[in-house]
């Protein structure tokens, strides 16, 4: 069986952070997960606090900005963006049958705590069916 490596990537790395989490719960084998952002980092206590209640954690790699070598090493790019706030990136044609979209809000785009929180449990929940998807469609691949 070849090995694959699923490359997660949003705009602030905290999409791409909690479904690289999920995606380290699968059982599924030789898959490497990681996850990037394409503009800059963000830390936000909110990542953990979502996964914690659902008994995960962050996972501790870096956030991979995406690189050509990385782009071309990436079996599948799993691109998560929020249609409302962000323009998603293209990628060069040689990489377009590898690369997948997710519009799953930004939570940060939220006003007051109490809707931010909200928002992130809502995130969570959406990213990680969509993670539960993905799966099924590597375990057929």
């Amino acid at each position: 069986m070849t090995h694959k490596l699923i490359y997660f990537l949003s705009q602030s790395h905290i999409r791409s952070t909690i479904a690289e989490a999920w995606a380290k719960k699968l059982s599924i084998k030789n898959v490497t997960f990681i996850s990037g952002s394409w503009k800059k980092e963000q830390k936000t206590p909110f990542i953990n606090d979502a996964l914690h209640e659902y008994a995960l954690s962050p996972p501790e790699s870096l956030s991979f900005p995406p690189t050509n070598a990385l782009l071309q090493d990436a079996d599948l790019i799993v691109t998560i963006y929020d249609s409302t706030h962000e323009l998603a990136p293209s990628f060069p044609q040689k990489w377009r049958n590898k690369v997948i979209y997710w519009d799953i809000e930004d939570p940060e785009q939220q006003e007051g705590i109490s809707f931010k929180w909200a928002c992130y449990q809502e995130v969570c929940d959406r990213i990680a069916l969509s993670v539960k998807n993905l799966e099924q469609d590597l375990i057929e691949a």
